[in-house]
């Protein structure tokens, strides 16, 4: 099983994922009341704009692996 160790403090994979679960779970109800500006560090919303108009200009290209995805 895989594990993240930062700090001394080992978290399991399945423990992480459900961490990350319940982030995603307050993220998605805390934008359904807070502006993106308020949740979001600027860079962020820099690369996020940037990405929904190269999407809206279909300059996106299709990936079939994780390798294809990061290049």
């Amino acid at each position: 099983m895989s594990t993240l160790t930062k700090n001394q403090i080992r978290v399991p994979a399945d423990k992480l994922s459900e961490v990350l679960r319940a982030y995603n779970t307050i993220g998605e109800f805390l934008e359904n009341f807070l502006d993106r500006r308020v949740l979001y560090k600027k860079e962020f919303l820099q690369g996020l704009n940037c990405a929904i108009r190269e999407i809206a200009h279909h300059k996106t290209k299709g990936v079939k692996n994780f390798t294809d995805f990061v290049s």
